[in-house]
C-alpha cells in the first residue's frame, strides 16, 4: 500500500498530462497529492523538513533566475533583431555552398547554439524559417529543425542537469560528462534522420561531412563539461559553426564582412561565455575565498540580458515594454518548472522516492534498462527535461544504487532520453509549427511519426547502453 501511495502523485500527473490538462495545472495537482501522501504515509519531523528546505531552497531560486535570464535574453535578442542579423550573416556565408553543408550548419550548429543559450525551443524558432528559405517545405523544415535539438540537456545553460544532480545526489560536473558520453546515440540517430529526410542516399563526401560533424560535436561536448556543464552546449555547437564556416571558407572563398551591427548582436553572447569562463578560472585560482555563485549561469544570463537590453537599437519605451513582456512570459515558464521541482523535492525529502526505487529494484536489471524509457516519457509529457529530471531523478539513483549499478550512468541515461523526447512533445511541436505553418495547421501524422521514431530509436539504444555501462 505504501508503494501505491508513493506512486500516486506521479501517476496522477501523468494521467492529467495524457488527457491534455495543461502541465502547470497537472503539476499543482500532483504537488498537492505529494504533500498529502507525504503527510499521511511518509511523515517527517519539522527539523527534517526544515533541513530539506534549507538544502533545496537555494536551488529553486537559482533555477527561477536562470529561466528569467534565459527568457529575457531570448526576448531582447529576438525583438531587437539581433538574432535575425546573426542568422542572415550565416545564411549569406553559406550562399552558393553545397546544400548539405548549409543544412548541417543550421541544424547542428545554429539550432543547438540558440537552444543552449536561451532554451524554450528558440533554436527551432530561428532556424525553421531559414530552412524554408533553403528550399525545404514548411513541414519538413519543422521536423528537420526539431531533429537539431540534440543538446537539450544543456539548454538554457543546463538547469535540468542541475536539478537532476541535486535531487539525484550526484556531482554536477560528473553528471554533465556522463550525459555528454551518452549523447552520442542521440547525435547519430538525429543525423541519420536529417540525412534520410533531406538527402536520401548521401554521397561519400556528404556522409564524411556528417560523420565529422557528429564526432567533433561529441568530442568537444565531453571535455567542455569539465569547464562547467552550463557552457558545454554552447561550446560544442559553436565548434560546429566554426568547423562548417571553415569548410565554406576553404571551398568558396572569403566569408561575408563582419559588420558593426553583427558585432553588436554578438556582444551579449561574448559577455555570457567570457563571464562564466573568467569566473570559473577565478574560482579555481582563489579556492574557498571566492563565492561559488559567481560562476552560476543565473548571474551571467541576467548580465547578458541586461547587456543586450542596453545595446539593442530600440526606444526606451520599447525597452521597458520588453522587460514587462519578459516577466509575463517568465512567470508561467518558471512556475511550471518550479512546481515539478517541488514534487521531486517532496518525494525525495519524505522518502517516497526511495521507497519507490527500492520496490522497483525488485525487477532487477530490467529496472536499469527501463530508466531511459521512464525519462523519455517524462520529457514527452512535460515538454521539459527539467520537469522530467525533477520527477524521477531521486528514484532513479536510489534504485540503481540498490541494485549495485552505477547511479551516475543511470541518471545520465534518464536525462538524455528525457531531453530528446522533447522533440516530439506536443507543446514544443506546436511552438515550432506556429513559426512557419499557416495558422491552425498541424504537422501531418507522417511527420510526427518521424519525430517519434527518432525518440524511440534513441531511447532503445540508450536503454541497452545504460544496461551495459551501469
Amino acid at each position: 500500500m505504501r508503494f501505491l501511495a508513493a506512486l500516486a502523485p506521479i501517476v496522477l500527473v501523468l494521467v492529467l498530462l495524457v488527457v491534455r490538462v495543461p502541465s502547470m495545472r497537472a503539476g499543482v495537482v500532483g504537488l498537492v497529492g505529494a504533500l498529502v501522501v507525504g503527510a499521511t504515509a511518509f511523515p517527517i519531523g519539522r527539523p527534517e523538513a526544515l533541513a530539506v528546505l534549507g538544502d533545496m531552497g537555494p536551488l529553486v531560486v537559482e533555477i527561477a533566475v536562470i529561466l528569467l535570464g534565459g527568457v529575457g535574453l531570448a526576448q531582447v535578442m529576438t525583438r531587437g533583431g539581433a538574432q535575425g542579423r546573426i542568422a542572415e550573416w550565416l545564411e549569406e556565408a553559406e550562399r552558393g555552398a553545397d546544400r548539405t553543408l548549409t543544412l548541417l550548419l543550421l541544424v547542428f550548429g545554429l539550432t543547438p547554439f540558440m537552444e543552449s543559450v536561451t532554451g524554450f525551443g528558440l533554436g527551432v524558432v530561428i532556424t525553421a524559417p531559414l530552412l524554408v528559405r533553403l528550399g525545404l517545405t514548411p513541414v519538413r523544415a519543422v521536423v528537420t529543425g526539431m531533429l537539431g535539438m540534440v543538446l537539450v540537456p544543456w539548454g538554457s545553460m543546463a538547469p535540468g542537469l542541475l536539478v537532476a544532480a541535486q535531487l539525484g545526489g550526484q556531482d554536477f560536473v560528473e553528471l554533465g560528462v556522463w550525459t555528454a558520453v551518452l549523447t552520442l546515440p542521440v547525435l547519430v540517430v538525429g543525423m541519420v534522420g536529417v540525412l534520410a529526410l533531406n538527402v536520401g542516399r548521401p554521397r561519400p563526401p556528404q556522409l564524411l561531412l556528417a560523420t565529422v560533424v557528429v564526432l567533433v560535436q561529441w568530442a568537444v561536448l565531453i571535455p567542455s563539461n569539465l569547464l562547467g556543464p552550463p557552457l558545454a552546449g554552447v561550446l560544442a555547437s559553436a565548434a560546429i559553426i566554426a568547423l562548417l564556416l571553415g569548410v565554406t571558407r576553404l571551398a568558396r572563398g572569403p566569408l561575408p564582412p563582419v559588420t558593426r551591427e553583427l558585432l553588436t548582436a554578438l556582444v551579449p553572447y561574448v559577455v555570457l561565455v567570457a563571464g562564466i569562463l573568467a569566473a570559473t578560472a577565478l574560482l579555481a585560482l582563489a579556492g574557498d575565498g571566492t563565492p561559488g555563485w559567481i560562476t552560476s549561469p543565473a548571474l551571467w544570463l541576467v548580465v547578458a540580458a541586461a547587456v543586450a537590453t542596453a545595446t539593442v537599437d530600440l526606444p526606451s519605451a520599447d525597452r521597458w515594454a520588453l522587460v514587462a513582456g519578459t516577466l509575463r512570459r517568465w512567470v508561467p515558464i518558471a512556475g511550471n518548472a518550479i512546481v515539478f521541482m517541488l514534487i521531486g523535492i517532496v518525494m525525495a525529502g519524505t522518502g517516497m522516492a526511495e521507497h519507490l526505487a527500492v520496490t522497483a529494484a525488485g525487477a532487477g536489471y530490467g529496472f536499469v534498462a527501463a530508466v531511459p524509457a521512464v525519462g523519455a516519457l517524462g520529457g514527452y509529457l512535460t515538454g521539459s527535461n527539467t520537469g522530467s529530471a525533477a520527477m524521477f531523478s531521486a528514484a532513479t539513483t536510489n534504485g540503481a544504487a540498490t541494485l549495485g549499478a552505477d547511479p551516475l550512468v543511470a541518471l545520465a541515461g534518464q536525462n538524455v532520453a528525457g531531453s530528446i523526447a522533447i522533440i516530439a512533445s506536443p507543446p514544443r511541436v506546436a511552438l515550432a509549427t506556429g513559426v512557419v505553418l499557416e495558422p491552425g495547421e498541424r504537422l501531418p501524422p507522417r511527420a510526427v511519426a518521424v519525430l517519434l521514431g527518432v525518440v524511440l530509436a534513441s531511447t532503445v539504444i540508450l536503454g541497452l547502453v545504460v544496461l551495459a555501462l551501469a
